[in-house]
């Protein structure tokens, strides 16, 4: 898969009015769009513009929790490389960027579309825009000590 594929898929969904649910889209890589009922989280977001569906069968993520993608194995993966994704020193276009649940609040995560700039499906996008979907700056990751940039495996 090539970056710009990926970042081309993740910008199709931006200003489609798709609304924040936890918990869905993203299982199916196939859809037009990442939405499922017209709802989609951060990780099914990023998922599906990796043209992966966010319950994987690799090895990793069976064993962390059952084989959902959601932003904490994410992050462990990233900071460990030991499922699909290697860790960056920072960001770069294609590079994911997240940050764990922690403290009873969900974790986040988006795709760089370059360095100031971040794709990302978030609650706070969808209550100020009503489009869950947005390119925004990196400030709510950047502002986080726990956040990871990582990069997946084989992407061109």
């Amino acid at each position: 898969m090539q970056v710009e594929a990926v970042l081309a898929r993740a910008e199709s969904a931006t200003e489609l009015g798709i609304r924040y649910r936890l918990g869905k889209g993203g299982m199916n890589p196939g859809s037009p769009t990442p939405a499922a009922g017209g709802f989609c989280d951060c990780s099914g977001f990023v998922a599906w513009c990796f043209s992966m569906s966010r319950k994987s069968n690799e090895n990793f993520y069976k064993h962390f929790n059952g084989g959902w993608m959601d932003t904490t194995a994410i992050w462990t993966d990233v900071g460990n490389s030991v499922g699909i994704f290697s860790e960056l020193t920072g960001p770069k276009a294609g590079a994911i960027v997240v940050y764990p649940d922690a403290n009873g609040k969900q974790g986040h995560i988006g795709i760089m579309v370059n360095e100031n700039k971040v794709v990302h499906c978030s609650g706070g996008n969808d209550k100020r825009h009503g489009n869950a979907i947005l390119i925004t700056g990196p400030d709510v990751f950047l502002a986080r000590k726990d956040v990871r940039f990582g990069w997946l495996n084989g992407l061109n």
